[in-house]
């Protein structure tokens, strides 16, 4: 039997064990589209998934309860339990354990595809230590940004910000002064710190293709993050670094990291806004002052906040206030050249009005005192169908205009959800929701189709896992939803889809962001790259 049938024979009452009660709302606020009671059915199955239906033991139960008794003792004897005269109990005390034979047993009588069954098999983990054989020209830009660097370092202060417009190439451009400063010693050591995994794989695999170019030995390269670790330390090579990874380790015996210390010729900080937090700051003084190295930060916005002057002049007194800015000869902003030279897309920014929603007196103070929205004024705005609807319809507007990738950054985890699955049933564009609980190997698969280079539609709504660390080229479309009074948080959502033709991007992209009405936040990126300039003078 066809899970999709069985959810359909549960009774009304019953039924609202299984579904979310946000699409109930949103399909009442939704007047022309509506939700039959087949749409219904497939609205649970497509909102939970058959996986976690079939796990959840409630809702397992509230399925099988609503089975013919006929249907409920083939299902005893599938899972090889005596049905006796009440098989609804006997399949209530059945214990299924995950990714057991018994439980294979409930997905085939329920007629689970393949395709849809958690991923078992074991992910081929890559080496913690490889060699790397010694490829990677330059924009004009990005060379007058490594002689600036190169002349910080030099310096009787050698520390530098690398302040870079997202898709003008920081990694690329840091990735080549990496490889000088390796070919200019015969033993050195350089560690590459980011925030989490794919930043840091992203790193390890540009400096693969940088050094296969440019080096002149062979080197180590050292993965110490997740399921990697750092046991023995390279004496001539690059360690890229998860941040918790290493501050779990130094929280655990600092003296490891001061005896790394010494060895440590440069230290890079990807995302280096973050790098004056106290936690990051207590690592990066251990490499620098106990040690000897020098220091190299990277980011696009090279602030910390967008009105809090002492913590941005932190974090720039941390590199002494020496920034590398990318400036261009005949233009007065730098974004004007990338755009006209094809390395940033021409970007169109749209404002998607909307003022159903009012956040509280308290929530607007919490806004004043923090900086930023409260996760529970995310979740209201994230309740509101009218909003939602609003935001699906320009999904729409978006498609007919010829956008063939989209991403939508949503307010919360739910409210990803919500939105994929109600355009799941409104609309026949693939569409798919990723955020940090979603599987790896769905994850993978679903990135992986819409970086693809076909010409289908996909859409990704996301909350939280593509902000950075993320790269599609092809993108042309986004739609922000989360409002924020974070200028780093804004720059990196519309860093995604402003990639340009001559880095492998387009030539045009579109960014669509809600307004609320009454409610502060970021309208455009006009704002962003100069925001910092007063801190660092």
């Amino acid at each position: 039997m066809k899970l999709v049938d069985a959810i359909g024979r549960v009774g009304g009452f019953r039924k609202n064990n299984l579904i979310e009660p946000a699409i109930l709302r949103l399909a009442a606020a939704d007047s022309e589209h509506g939700l039959s009671t087949s749409a219904i059915n497939k609205v649970i199955l497509e909102y939970h998934g058959p996986i976690t239906l079939l796990r959840d033991p409630a809702m397992r139960n509230t399925i099988t309860d609503a089975l013919g008794k006929n249907d409920a003792a083939s299902l005893c004897m599938a899972l090889s339990v005596e049905a006796g005269e009440d098989p609804w109990q006997v399949l209530r005390d059945v214990k299924i354990r995950k990714n057991s034979k018994k439980e294979s047993c409930l997905f085939d009588w329920f007629e689970i595809p393949e395709d849809q069954r958690p991923f078992t098999e074991a992910v081929e983990q890559k080496p913690s230590n490889e060699l790397v054989d010694a490829a990677h020209g330059l924009f004009p830009h990005q060379r007058r940004a490594i002689r600036e660097i190169r002349a910080f370092m030099n310096s009787e202060q050698p520390r530098a910000f690398l302040h870079m417009p997202t898709g003008s190439g920081k990694t690329r451009t840091a990735m080549n002064y990496i490889c000088e400063r390796l070919n200019q010693a015969e033993q050195s050591v350089i560690v590459w710190m980011a925030f989490n995994g794919e930043l840091c794989e992203q790193a390890a695999e540009e400096f693969q293709r940088a050094w296969g170019h440019l080096g002149n030995r062979q080197v180590n390269m050292q993965r110490f993050w997740g399921v990697h670790g750092l046991e023995e330390p390279t004496t001539d090579g690059v360690i890229f670094v998860g941040l918790d990874k290493l501050w779990s380790r130094t929280r655990s015996d600092l003296s490891w990291l001061y005896n790394l210390a010494p060895s440590i010729d440069l230290a890079v900080f990807d995302e280096a806004h973050q790098a004056a937090a106290e936690t990051y700051s207590l690592m990066i003084d251990v490499l620098t002052t106990s040690g000897s190295a020098d220091l190299l930060g990277l980011s696009a916005t090279p602030g910390r906040t967008y009105n809090d002057p002492a913590l941005d002049a932190k974090l720039s007194d941390m590199f002494y206030r020496q920034k590398v800015t990318l400036t261009v000869d005949g233009y007065s902003s730098p974004l004007d050249y990338l755009i006209e030279e094809g390395y940033l897309s021409t970007t169109t920014f749209r404002q998607i009005q909307s003022s159903t929603t009012e956040v509280s007196s308290a929530e607007l103070a919490h806004l004043e005192a923090e900086g930023d929205y409260s996760a529970s004024a995310l979740e209201q705005l994230s309740q509101d169908e009218l909003r939602n609807l609003l935001i699906l319809d320009h999904v729409n507007v978006l498609i007919n205009e010829g956008h063939k990738r989209i991403l939508v950054f949503a307010n919360s985890v739910s409210h990803a959800t919500l939105l994929s699955t109600y355009m799941k049933m409104r609309t026949e564009w693939p569409c798919h929701c990723i955020t940090g609980t979603t599987p790896p190997d769905q994850r993978a698969s679903w990135l992986s189709r819409f970086k693809s280079d076909d010409d289908d539609v996909v859409v990704l709504f996301n909350y939280g896992v593509l902000t950075t660390g993320f790269d599609a080229p092809k993108t042309t479309a986004a739609i922000v939803s989360r409002p924020t009074k974070s200028l780093v948080l804004y720059s990196q959502m519309v860093g995604r889809v402003i990639r340009g033709h001559r880095v492998g991007g387009t030539q045009e992209a579109v960014v669509m962001t809600v307004v609320d009405q009454g409610l502060p936040g970021f309208r455009d990126l006009s704002e962003a790259f100069m925001n910092w300039e007063d801190v660092w003078d």
